[in-house]
């Protein structure tokens, strides 16, 4: 009886950080990658939302907004400080800024 417990034990203390650390390897959702409907890459969005507002982008990720997905291209500004451009991931368009 105490072998079994001390094997069943055993088994636990080993496999269970054996599967935290193959699940904290699957690939989950990213924000560097878009979405598979995504027709603009996240280059092109950043070069779109630099012609609306020159300055150094400083974070993009990928959002739902407005039931779109949107690039959410962060932009620092030397004239309008820091402002968000949203742009299409299917057609490249401004759908707004922030």
């Amino acid at each position: 009886m105490k072998r079994t417990i001390r094997w069943n034990l055993l088994a636990s203390l080993l496999l269970v950080p054996a599967m935290a650390v193959a699940q904290a390897q699957q690939p989950g959702p990213s924000k560097e990658r878009a979405p598979p409907a995504a027709k603009v890459t996240k280059e092109q969005a950043k070069k779109i939302a630099l012609e609306r507002i020159p300055g150094e982008v400083t974070d993009v990720v990928i959002e739902k907004k407005g039931g779109k997905n949107v690039y959410v291209i962060e932009i620092q500004s030397p004239e309008q400080g820091e402002k968000d451009v949203f742009v299409d991931i299917e057609t490249g368009k401004i759908v707004g800024t922030d």
